[in-house]
Order: structure tokens, then C-alpha cells, then sequence
């Protein structure tokens, strides 16, 4: 082999090694939970939007919304999205949708992605159409907060930091929920009806069934089954 040829071997195989070695530290990193991933909400200009209590907080068409525990009721809309956000308050509930898009488009898929914060009083109950909610918890179990949600056509999932969720009430119509293996539920309630729960390994102390339909399904881990009354 010329003398050239071997430079450039050499050359590649420098790279081909240094590229493997950073990404196994990279992947070390992960499993040992020192890779912190990147946090969209940090770092995306948010606008507040004041509105009054409500007991009710009915979301349509909504992509990316964070539901955070809250003493009072708090509303923030990604900046470059809030002139399309709908929002207003009749009687006891806060209605939250983009008015741009049809029932049917909805049903095909079609979402307002903008971040959505919604700052939920423990008394308050969300009711979501055609949304995605990823739902915080709280590192110390004492504080843990509570949800009462009632879902249709939507994705229901827990933000991916460790945390604790004191009792969770999901009525749950044509939707689907992941859990995660860094989530704690102290109490976990569930009435289900052509929809699906797949625990991934969350830790769950206490899950009761409200009532299940046949086209229901429940994906349970083995430590989980024993949490079933």
C-alpha cells in the first residue's frame, strides 16, 4: 500500500475510533442519569395570559401543553403562537383552542404545537380533545400534586424527571397514556374506553379501576400487578 494511501487510512480510522469513544461516553453519561436533556420550555419566550379561576380547563386541538401543580390558576402561550390561541372563561370553565383548525382536521392529525403552560389548582379539573399533555410531578413525595383529566383523542404522558404524583383520576375515552420509569404514583385511578395505558416500568403503589371497556388495554409491569385492587 502507498505511503499516501496509508496517511489517509490512518486518517480515517483516528476518526472512525474518536467518533465511537464520544458517543459511548455519551450513552454512559445517559445511563447513569448525568445527560440532562434539553428543556424546549427554558428556552422558548412565553407570553402570560390573565384569566380568572375556573373549575374547568376544556383544551381542543392543543399539541404541547405542560400541566404544572399551582395554587392559583395560570395560563402561558409560546409568543409566536398566541395571536391563533382562543381563550375564555364561561361560567365555571376556561376554554382553550385554535380556532383555525376543523373537527375533521383535528381527527387527521392537525395540532397547534406551540407550548402551552397551564398552572392547575389541585380543585381543577382538565378536559382535553385532540391534545397532548405531558404532566409534572415533584421530586419530594410530601408536596406531590394531584390531577383530575379527562381525555379524548389525546396522549397523556409524564414529564421525564424523577417525580412523585400523589393521585392521578384519568377518564380516558379513545386515547392513550404512557407512563415512565422515573415516575412514582402514590394513587393512580383509571376509567377507560378504547384506550391505552402502558406503565413502562413507573413505580405504582395504589391502581384502581373505575371501569374498563373490551377494546381497552393495560400494559402492566410485574411490580405493578400487586397495585391492582
Amino acid at each position: 500500500m502507498k505511503t499516501s494511501n496509508k496517511i489517509l487510512l490512518g486518517i480515517f480510522l483516528t476518526i472512525l475510533i474518536l467518533t465511537t469513544v464520544v458517543q459511548l461516553m455519551v450513552y454512559a453519561k445517559y445511563k447513569r442519569g448525568e445527560f440532562t436533556a434539553f428543556k424546549r420550555e427554558e428556552f422558548t419566550p412565553m407570553t402570560y395570559l390573565p384569566v380568572s379561576p375556573a373549575r374547568f380547563i376544556s383544551l381542543k386541538g392543543m399539541g404541547n401543553c405542560a400541566i404544572k401543580t399551582s395554587d392559583t390558576l395560570k395560563l402561558e402561550i409560546q409568543k409566536d403562537i398566541a395571536r391563533f390561541v382562543k381563550y375564555q372563561t364561561v361560567n365555571d370553565t376556561l376554554f382553550i383552542n385554535d380556532s383555525r383548525f376543523t373537527d375533521y382536521e383535528m381527527e387527521k392529525g392537525t395540532r397547534n404545537n406551540g407550548l402551552v403552560n397551564i398552572y392547575l389548582p389541585a380543585a381543577a379539573q382538565l378536559n382535553g380533545a385532540y391534545s397532548t399533555f405531558r404532566i409534572y410531578g415533584t421530586s419530594d413525595s410530601t408536596s406531590a400534586p394531584s390531577y383530575t383529566i379527562s381525555l379524548k383523542n389525546c396522549y397523556l404522558f409524564p414529564d421525564n424527571a424523577s417525580a412523585y404524583f400523589n393521585q392521578l383520576n384519568v377518564y380516558s375515552e379513545s386515547s392513550r397514556i404512557d407512563l415512565n420509569r422515573h415516575a412514582v404514583f402514590l394513587n393512580l385511578n383509571l376509567q377507560m374506553t378504547g384506550s391505552r395505558l402502558s406503565d413502562n416500568s413507573a413505580v405504582i403503589r395504589k391502581l384502581t379501576m373505575i371501569g374498563s371497556d373490551n377494546n381497552s388495554s393495560i400494559e402492566l409491569s410485574g411490580k405493578n400487578v400487586n397495585a391492582l385492587k
